[in-house]
């Protein structure tokens, strides 16, 4: 246990608090009256699946290297895999080795490191689900002065705000994430290029180890820059995630996946601006943090 001390400081509750940068149960009484966080949407469907869970309470009881985790964040798990057990426990076992080997990319969440990030990055959770169901998840540069990036510091403020949109959906039926290329230059490739192995931790959590259900990746305003960048990364993507990217060089060809009128209304889409879907989502990273 004693490599994975950065994740579980105590063992009073059932709840397993996913935001700050020391891992920890929670009590739900206590915790409650302050945010809905976590799991605000899981706890009603646990008996129903309680034959699932207690398989893999079983398992975990031989798993030393792993913490303890609630039955919450057990069944997060095993919806984000299809009830699959086997999928379940293998997803379980790399999201703790991961984050522990990983350490640096996990921690540093004060209030004033992602308050900073954010003034560089939108990072939207979508109000509205598409029909499916889904969650659209939005990226894109705010400021695309390069000098600023700072690529460990932009995975650390990604992963710290994914924790929290998890932490709030609870059991989405599946997540689209939309990335605006707009403002991307070289000078953004150059510097991910040099740290390759920061890649490849990000691919491997991306795809062994986050605990919900990725639909589909849409990559908009694309540039020739694009194929630099898969030719990267196509090395340390499975094929079934290559299989989920779609490349748009204009709006014109993203409408036939989910309406347009759900991204914010600079893209016209709905009522609100970016600016005040990322001002909220802020406001919301921020009282995680307080």
């Amino acid at each position: 246990m004693e490599k994975y001390q950065l994740f579980v400081t105590k063992t009073v509750s059932t709840y397993f608090y996913l935001f700050t940068d020391t891992w920890y149960l929670v009590s739900h009484t206590s915790y409650i009256m302050k945010h809905k966080y976590p799991f605000q949407s899981i706890s009603a469907s646990t008996k129903e699946k309680q034959g699932d869970i207690q398989n893999i309470r079983i398992w975990l009881n031989h798993q030393p290297h792993i913490p303890p985790i609630s039955d919450e964040f057990i069944l997060l798990f095993l919806h984000s895999c299809y009830y699959s057990l086997e999928r379940t426990k293998d997803t379980i076992d790399n999201y703790f080795t991961v984050r522990a080997q990983c350490s640096d990319l996990f921690k540093g969440r004060d209030a004033k490191f992602l308050m900073e990030q954010l003034e560089i990055y939108d990072m939207m959770g979508l109000p509205t689900l598409t029909p499916d169901k889904y969650r659209i998840v939005m990226y894109r540069l705010r400021d695309d002065d390069v000098n600023k990036f700072n690529y460990p510091a932009a995975l650390r403020t990604f992963f710290a705000v994914n924790d929290m949109y998890i932490s709030e959906d609870g059991l989405m039926d599946g997540y689209v994430v939309v990335f605006d290329m707009t403002g991307l230059s070289f000078g953004y490739l150059a510097k991910v290029s040099t740290q390759l192995s920061l890649v490849r931790n990000f691919m491997v959590y991306i795809q062994d180890c986050h605990p919900v259900r990725l639909k589909a990746i849409h990559i908009i305003n694309t540039y020739p820059l694009i194929d630099k960048i898969l030719n990267l990364i196509k090395p340390m993507m499975h094929g079934n995630l290559l299989e989920m990217i779609h490349l748009h060089p204009t709006l014109d060809t993203l409408s036939p996946f989910f309406p347009i009128s759900l991204l914010p209304a600079d893209y016209d889409g709905g009522k609100s601006e970016a600016v005040q879907v990322h001002q909220g989502k802020v406001t919301e990273v921020k009282r995680c943090c307080d």
